[in-house]
């Protein structure tokens, strides 16, 4: 099996809460992981539970809870770099909730070897997941998140933007506001109380690799995926954090939103991203 593969060949981890939230209500947690494992085939119920996903006070335009999850080496280690991982902004971008899921359910099995502190958000938009009768881009409010970042421009390009480059297409509406949204301000709280030393946005189907930040950590390419640079928007993510707030920005694009990389891809992915964690990153603060 791929995890099996996965942990024969790469870093791993342990998990620890560092102190962003607390374990969520039971029946709220199992009424979450009942939904994520009837979406996903991916996914599985106990799995998730087991996760013991933490809440730090978001919900969902809905009243789902946003839950993240830590994994931090074991106590005789320090943690080289912190590492935010991000997946399911776009609700209806099944493989990237799916590989997330996956990249977690690793670590969570088998703790010897993390060298990393990670910060997973594994589903940042569960009302676009789990929308009836099939998922959205968008969240219940119809916005699109990666447009509803609160970037410096946001007030006065991001409408324009929408309007005369993306057509006042629905899919990618930005909101009334710049951070109108309750997933992208939980996402922006997690940042700041983070602080991590890269951001990597898992997303689907354009099979490439993107890059917004820093010239010094911009990578050639992750696994099977070529740096693409597709620029960033207003309110994205990329110009927010990677150009705004100068952290790096790693955007996994895979090529189907319905369908995961086969287990040698992902495996190629998770070891080249490790390993461009390893050499394009600053060492981490101990003191912080």
């Amino acid at each position: 099996m791929f995890f099996y593969l996965l942990v024969s060949l790469l870093i791993v981890s342990t998990s620890a809460n560092a102190n962003l939230g607390n374990p969520i209500q039971a029946s709220d947690y199992q009424t979450f992981c009942h939904e994520w494992a009837n979406k996903l085939r991916t996914v599985e119920y106990q799995p998730c539970l087991d996760f013991n996903l933490h809440y730090s006070g978001h919900n969902s335009v809905e009243s789902r809870p946003l839950l993240h999850r830590e994994f931090l080496p074991l106590k005789n280690k320090r943690p080289k770099a912190r590492v935010l991982a991000i997946g399911g902004v776009h609700g209806d971008e099944y493989s990237a909730i799916s590989i997330s899921y996956l990249w977690m359910k690793a670590m969570q099995t088998y703790p010897e070897n993390l060298e990393h502190h990670w910060l997973f958000l594994p589903l940042a938009n569960p009302d676009g997941l789990f929308k009836e009768p099939r998922a959205t881009r968008q969240n219940a409010n119809g916005v699109d998140l990666n447009r509803n970042f609160p970037t410096p421009d946001w007030d006065e390009a991001a409408h324009k933007y929408w309007i005369n480059h993306a057509r006042s297409n629905p899919r990618r509406y930005p909101g009334s506001q710049a951070a109108s949204e309750p997933e992208t301000q939980w996402q922006v709280s997690i940042i700041k109380a983070f602080r991590p030393d890269a951001i990597i946005s898992i997303h689907a189907p354009y099979g490439l690799l993107d890059y917004d930040g820093p010239d010094f950590a911009r990578p050639d390419k992750m696994g099977h995926l070529e740096l693409r640079q597709l620029g960033t928007f207003p309110g994205s993510l990329g110009r927010y954090a990677g150009e705004y707030l100068n952290i790096p920005v790693l955007t996994i694009e895979l090529e189907s939103a319905g369908r995961l990389p086969n287990e040698q891809d992902m495996l190629q992915i998770w070891q080249d991203m490790n390993e461009w964690i390893e050499s394009k990153l600053t060492p981490y603060d101990p003191d912080f």
